[in-house]
């Protein structure tokens, strides 16, 4: 085993979740080289990794593309692939790589995420352990770039509002948001910043100018940038997104996940620093993308998402002292 190639495109939590395979992997084979594809958004997060020695970005998906691609990577004589993407079309470059040895990955609902990718591995590779957290390097140039626009002299909450489109299971109101941001703002005077990429700036402008503690930063950054901003924080509050994800992983601020539709078993915050809340609610976690319950579709808002009140996040904020 000298030569290792992990396959996952993406989403960018699901990177994220992958990433105690190769930390693993280099804590008990440090002499291996390890490389990574993935998308070009995810790859950003990962390919200033110390861990990994290549990370390759994914150009395009077509069969063309990926038949030449693995034919370039059949090149590098890999000894295991492990393919986290279990498409037809990563099979299929699975098998034009051709290493020595190669595991796909089967999700089951039995494991968190990060341990049903750790288990995909270990299948080839037995001797990897997992670790009760998660860990992504980012540059302290990076840091210390963001740094300059944040700022200091007041505890960090980052309140996370964006969520996908298409799972309306994860979204929380905004009325909630702002009075969870209120709330903190008169109990702990601390500074509440809103992200997003640059497609979300529209749909934060509600958070523009509410309060001089509220700061809007939503498209100032890229996504490494974002999650040196995240380092930055005391606090991350967000439903299950990929930014949760990352806010995980990079050492310093306690997460709280929103969680409706959504198992918390499956894809909770990764850590012993970190909680998850859910409704008590007979029909979740169901992993819908569309509630069921027709009466709550005007709102918007899934009623296993409109279940969990401001107070319930002040609560754990204040209970755990998050902000002492």
């Amino acid at each position: 085993m000298k030569k290792i190639l992990i396959i996952r495109e993406g989403a960018i939590g699901d990177v994220v979740h992958t990433s105690n395979i190769f930390r693993s992997i280099k804590a008990k084979h440090p002499d291996a080289i390890v490389d990574y594809l993935t998308g070009k958004i995810p790859a950003q997060l990962i390919e200033n990794d110390s861990r990994l020695d290549n990370v390759y970005k994914l150009e395009g998906k077509d069969y063309k593309y990926l038949t030449k691609l693995g034919l370039r990577l059949r090149k590098e004589k890999y000894d295991i692939v492990i393919n986290l993407q279990p498409s037809l079309r990563y099979r299929y470059l699975t098998f034009v790589i051709n290493p020595k040895s190669s595991v796909i990955y089967r999700k089951s609902f039995r494991y968190h995420a990060v341990e049903n990718f750790l288990e995909t591995a270990k299948k080839k590779i037995k001797d990897l352990e997992n670790f009760d957290n998660i860990e992504l390097e980012i540059p302290q140039k990076v840091v210390e770039k963001v740094k300059k626009d944040i700022p200091a002299d007041k505890k960090i909450v980052i309140l996370n509002t964006q969520t996908s489109l298409t799972r309306q299971g994860r979204k929380w109101p905004y009325e909630y948001f702002k009075e969870l941001a209120f709330s903190l703002i008169d109990r702990f005077d601390c500074t509440i910043l809103i992200p997003g990429s640059k497609e979300d700036v529209k749909d934060v402008q509600c958070y523009e100018n509410l309060h001089p503690n509220i700061h809007v930063i939503a498209g100032k950054y890229n996504i490494l940038e974002s999650a040196a901003v995240f380092s930055l924080a005391d606090v991350f509050v967000s439903s299950d997104t990929g930014p949760l994800h990352i806010a995980t992983a990079v050492k310093k601020p306690f997460c709280i996940g929103l969680y409706g539709a959504a198992s918390v078993g499956r894809t909770g915050p990764w850590g012993v620093n970190h909680f998850a809340l859910s409704a008590d609610l007979p029909c979740i976690p169901c992993d819908r993308r569309k509630c069921k319950f027709k009466d709550h579709e005007n709102t918007g808002i899934n009623p296993c998402m409109a279940a969990l009140k401001p107070e319930h996040v002040l609560r754990v904020i204040t209970d755990n002292d998050l902000l002492a």
